[in-house]
């Protein structure tokens, strides 16, 4: 019998369809590599929600427990999933966290929100009601995110004997965001998270601002809350790194890049990643030096993700819009100055394509991650351990792993432009020694987070 339960909107394998069959994948991140050790081992069972036609196939042919007997997955209604993730978590729960929302337009909490508060209720509830049947006396549950904040209330009254934690993989609004929700929800959701006995963090700030927004809304905390980062796992990375896909995919950057020294980002596509904002920067480190252009490019891989929300899609066009302004702005500065970029200044891709996210990440000579804000960033943990070059890092101050490489990155204001710019330029202008010395304090800093010790955070009470 498993002594950890692990729950999640999303498990470590994913259905579809082969040739009208249903077949499973492993997903990616660093929730899977280090939880499904755990499963393989019989030491933790892993619960989540399934709501499409080939995750309920698959569950009709027992390919979960074929693939792994730990893994529990718990039909929920699709209209609940569909209310509960796309329109709850993603759309309120996960903008107000980010610090997101424009306050002029959204969110409007009409006759819609609580339909869709009662399909995010609903969602939990069912899980809930599936652990308190299933679960053994006194055994530990390990909630993942923002998605299952309401699991705490129900399960609580069902089963006053099981330990309860959950870890928050985002950023924690602070009170003037959280302020925003209905007072009902608010309320409710505290409340919920006031059931748990320990809460988790990748950052003292997000603790901070959970511990305050509680105190402000005179709501009792979880019994403890704890930090501990989640690191990237150097040894998957490496094997990751040796895939034939990713040479291929370095000779074409080599190609793309035609000489110049690369100032490279990886991100999903996503508003909270501040895409738009980094290409202005570029465009700003080019006015000051237009010359730059001749040996520096701008190379972004910024993969799609959330395509079903109309403001991902929506800023998904401008950043390609954007990139587009920006080559035919700094091509009429060059003419004018009298020469020639070799290829265009900016070049953003767009495509889910994993080799071409390390080989980039490899080739890199200055990584630029400026998110709005992140509960962590995995990118700024696994550029730095993989890259070739010793490339510094140009890191937003309100990323969550800021607090762990501090003056071994570059950090900035995300909203800075200019500054960022000059960041940007600073970072292309270390010489060598300075550059593996940076180098080496990064990946210092970096090697003392990883899956595991972070697994081992979460169990060790």
């Amino acid at each position: 019998m498993a002594e950890y339960f692990v729950v999640s909107n999303r498990g470590p394998y994913s259905a579809y369809l082969r040739d009208g069959q249903p077949a499973l994948k492993r997903g990616a991140g660093g929730l899977v590599t280090a939880m499904l050790p755990l499963v393989r081992q019989g030491t933790m069972a892993w619960t989540f929600p399934i709501s499409t036609e080939p995750e309920a196939a698959a569950l009709s042919e027992g390919l979960y427990g074929k693939e792994l007997p730990g893994l529990d997955p718990v039909p929920v209604d699709p209209s609940d999933y569909d209310g509960a993730y796309n329109r709850i978590s993603n759309e309120i729960l996960w903008y107000m966290n980010h610090g997101m929302f424009s306050l002029s337009r959204t969110p409007s909490f009409d006759s819609r929100f609580y339909t869709y508060w009662k399909q995010y209720s609903s969602y939990n509830e069912v899980i809930a009601e599936h652990l308190a049947e299933t679960l053994p006396q006194g055994a530990a549950v390990l909630l993942q995110d923002y998605h299952v904040f309401l699991v705490p209330k129900f399960l609580r009254g069902l089963r006053p004997d099981l330990r309860l934690s959950l870890f928050l993989h985002t950023p924690f609004a602070d009170p003037g965001e959280f302020s925003v929700l209905p007072s009902s929800v608010a309320s409710e959701l505290l409340t919920s998270l006031g059931n748990l006995d320990r809460m988790g963090f990748h950052s003292h700030r997000w603790k901070d601002n959970y511990l305050a927004t509680a105190k402000v809304n005179g709501a009792h905390p979880a019994g403890s809350a704890w930090v501990r980062p989640l690191g990237s796992d150097l040894g998957e990375l490496q094997d990751s790194s040796r895939m034939p896909a990713v040479a291929e995919r370095t000779e074409e950057l080599a190609s793309l890049a035609k000489g110049r020294r690369i100032i490279g980002r990886v991100d999903r596509m996503e508003p909270s990643k501040n895409i738009l904002r980094g290409i202005e920067a570029v465009v700003e480190l080019f006015k000051f030096y237009p010359w730059r252009m001749l040996e520096v490019v701008h190379i972004a891989n910024c993969y799609p993700s959330r395509g079903a929300l109309n403001d991902y899609a929506s800023y998904a066009s401008e950043v390609i819009a954007a990139a587009e302004e920006a080559n035919t702005y700094l091509r009429a500065m060059a003419k004018m100055l009298g020469f020639e970029p070799p290829g265009d200044p900016i070049e953003v891709m767009s495509v889910d394509d994993y080799a071409l996210s390390i080989a980039l990440l490899r080739q890199s000579d200055v990584l630029l991650v400026n998110p709005i804000r992140d509960g962590l960033n995995l990118v700024a943990s696994e550029g730095p351990l993989l890259n070739l070059k010793d490339c510094p890092l140009v890191l937003s101050r309100n990323a969550g792993i800021a607090e762990v490489v501090d003056d071994a990155a570059q950090i900035v204001n995300p909203f800075d432009v200019r500054e960022t710019a000059l960041a940007l330029f600073a970072a292309l202008q270390l010489d060598e020694d300075e550059r593996k010395t940076r180098s080496a304090k990064l990946r210092s800093a970096l090697a003392a987070h990883s899956p595991t010790l972070w697994m081992e955070a979460q169990i060790s009470d």
